[in-house]
C-alpha cells in the first residue's frame, strides 16, 4: 500500500490514474482506495490539488451513479469536506461531527435515488426466488419478510455504511500521509484522540432519547456511536502498544464491536474515557509499576 501511495503522490497524473482505476472497480473496498487518494492529496497539498484529483474521480462515480450505484458519488463530497476540516483544524472532534452529519444527510437522501432502490429491491427479490428467506417478528409472530420489509430494515443503516466508508478513506489517507512524510505521526495522533466531555454528555443524552424511540434520533443511533467508538479504539490501541500485548488483542477488540453485548459496552467505555481519561490513569499505574 505504501508503494501505491508513493506512486499517487509522485504527480497529479499518477494520483488521477489511481483514483479513476480504483473508482471503476465495482466493489466498496476499491471505492475506499479511490476516496483515500483524494483525501491524501487534500491533506498533503490542499484543496486546489485535491479538486483536480476529485474531478477525475467524479468520472467513475458518475458512471456508477448511472448504473444505480450511488455510493462513490455520495462518498466523495463528504471525503473532501472531512479532509479539509482535518487539514485546517487538526481536530478529529470537528471532523467526526462532520462525518456524522454527512451520514445523517446520506441516510435521508438515499430514498430519493430510485435507481438504487429498484436495484436493491430486485436483488432481494432474486434472493428470495432462489430460496433465501429472512424472517422477522411482525405483530408478535415470526413470519417471512418481503423485499419491501427487508428494505425498510436495511435502509436506516445506509448512513452508517456511508459514514464508515468516509471514515475509512480519511483514516487510510491520514495513515499514508504520516507514513510518507511524518513516520509515527498518525500513531501518536490516534493514540491521543479524545473528545470533549461536554460534547460526549450531549451525545449520550441524544442516544438515550433514541433508545427510547424518539424519532428521528432512533434512526441515528449507530451514527452517533462514532465518537465513543473512535475514543475507545484509541485507548485500546495505546494500551496494547505500551504493554506489548500483541496484534491479536486489537483483532479481538474490533470483533467485539460487532457483538450484541460487548459492542454497547465498548461504546459506554468510550463515553467513560471522556470523563475519567483511562489512558492517563494507566500511565500513572505504569509509573508505579516501574518504580516498584
Amino acid at each position: 500500500m505504501r508503494g501505491l501511495a508513493e506512486y499517487a503522490m509522485s504527480g497529479r497524473l499518477q494520483a488521477a490514474t489511481v483514483a479513476v482505476l480504483f473508482g471503476l472497480i465495482p466493489m466498496p473496498g476499491f471505492d475506499l482506495i479511490c476516496g483515500a487518494i483524494v483525501a491524501l492529496v487534500i491533506l498533503r497539498r490542499g484543496l486546489q490539488d485535491g479538486v483536480q484529483i476529485l474531478l477525475w474521480a467524479v468520472l467513475p462515480a458518475a458512471l456508477k451513479w448511472k448504473l444505480g450505484d450511488p455510493h462513490l458519488a455520495l462518498m466523495l463530497p463528504a471525503v473532501v469536506a472531512a479532509s479539509l476540516v482535518l487539514r485546517h483544524s487538526r481536530s478529529w472532534q470537528l471532523t467526526s461531527l462532520l462525518m456524522m452529519a454527512s451520514g445523517v444527510l446520506q441516510q435521508w437522501t438515499i430514498r430519493w435515488h430510485d435507481a438504487y432502490l429498484a436495484r436493491m429491491h430486485d436483488l432481494l427479490n432474486s434472493l428470495q426466488s432462489g430460496g433465501f428467506v429472512m424472517q422477522g417478528v411482525v405483530d408478535g409472530k415470526v413470519v417471512p419478510l418481503s423485499p419491501e420489509q427487508l428494505m425498510d430494515i436495511a435502509l436506516p443503516y445506509y448512513g452508517v455504511y456511508q459514514m464508515a466508508l468516509v471514515l475509512g478513506c480519511l483514516l487510510l489517507g491520514r495513515y499514508w500521509q504520516a507514513h510518507l512524510y511524518n513516520p509515527g505521526g498518525f500513531r501518536q495522533e490516534f493514540h491521543n484522540l479524545r473528545f470533549d466531555w461536554r460534547l460526549m454528555v450531549v451525545l449520550l443524552a441524544l442516544m438515550v432519547a433514541g433508545v427510547f424511540g424518539i424519532a428521528p434520533l432512533s434512526d441515528w443511533l449507530l451514527i452517533m456511536c462514532l465518537p465513543p467508538i473512535l475514543e475507545i479504539l484509541a485507548v485500546i490501541h495505546k494500551v496494547v502498544m505500551h504493554r506489548n500485548m500483541g496484534a491479536a488483542w486489537l483483532v479481538l477488540a474490533y470483533l467485539l464491536l460487532f457483538m450484541p453485548v460487548a459492542g454497547p459496552i465498548l461504546v459506554l467505555l468510550g463515553f467513560g474515557d471522556s470523563l475519567i481519561d483511562i489512558r492517563k490513569r494507566l500511565a500513572v499505574d505504569n509509573k508505579q509499576e516501574s518504580g516498584s
